[in-house]
């Protein structure tokens, strides 16, 4: 409970007594008007003291009225967008839009063009993109700085009985099933500012290169050595992994499109995707 939250407990409880104080003055008025008014006093006191305590010791979110909203959160100095250091790297931010395993636009993502990363893991990646780009190749990210309050919103959404994208991105899975085997964190990695999510295109036709299977489908055929994939397939993968591991990131065994440059001392951030 915050010192708002404090103040109007207190508030509602002085309102309280003072409603009863009165309630012993009822005898002493003789004018039934009075007595009408007095009790009609009381009741509104009493009311509004029942209604201010319980807002008090309600949840912030609960009430609508959270602490801290995620515009008012800064970003950090040391948070920078990822394509003002090279603008060639490609961005389709799923998250922003409602293409994604959620089917919603996902709270704290308020921009689907730009790559927010802390400015370490953000120039590996500009160096990711330059390596690349000597062979026809670039990059394009799905997802990189997540928002403490996307996270937030992935746990509603698997509380939701929904199950309207079920076939596309979970068709083995019940949605806690997700956070239970390691697909979603309660805890996102991405909020530190050190995780992306991305895969090559080809500079050429702008197209991705196919890695056997989608972004976010939640199953085996993520897992980077998943069985049944082609020869080309599984270069793709390795040459992903390859050169993002060359630059300092670490890979995720069960999605191939996930890497994390690892930070020292990084604290979960809520500022917005902007």
């Amino acid at each position: 409970m915050d010192g708002i939250q404090v103040l109007t407990l207190i508030g509602s409880v002085i309102l309280a007594l003072v409603a009863l104080a009165a309630l012993f003055l009822l005898p002493r008025i003789s004018r039934p008007a009075g007595k009408g008014l007095l009790v009609l006093g009381v009741l509104v006191a009493l009311g509004t003291a029942w209604t201010t305590g319980s807002q008090a010791l309600t949840p912030a979110a609960q009430t609508g009225w959270a602490l801290s909203t995620p515009s008012e959160a800064p970003r950090p100095a040391d948070f920078v967008d990822a394509r003002s250091l090279d603008k060639t790297i490609q961005v389709e931010l799923r998250y922003a839009t409602t293409n994604n395993f959620t089917g919603e636009k996902v709270d704290g993502y308020e921009s689907s063009d730009v790559v927010i990363l802390q400015e370490d893991a953000a120039a590996a990646l500009a160096a990711v993109q330059e390596e690349l780009a000597a062979s026809n190749l670039g990059l394009l990210v799905y997802d990189a700085y997540r928002p403490t309050t996307a996270v937030e919103f992935f746990q509603a959404w698997s509380q939701n009985p929904d199950d309207s994208t079920k076939a596309e991105y979970y068709p083995t899975f019940e949605k806690p099933q997700l956070f239970e085997l390691g697909y979603i964190a309660d805890h996102s990695k991405h909020s530190l500012g050190g995780t992306v999510d991305l895969t090559i295109i080809d500079l050429t036709t702008g197209s991705p290169l196919d890695m056997g299977g989608p972004f976010d489908f939640f199953g085996e055929r993520s897992h980077y050595d998943a069985e049944g994939l082609s020869a080309e397939q599984t270069e793709n993968r390795a040459l992903l992994r390859e050169v993002m591991t060359a630059h300092g990131f670490e890979p995720y065994e069960m999605e191939w499109w996930h890497f994390t440059y690892p930070l020292t001392d990084a604290v979960a951030q809520s500022f917005p995707v902007r």
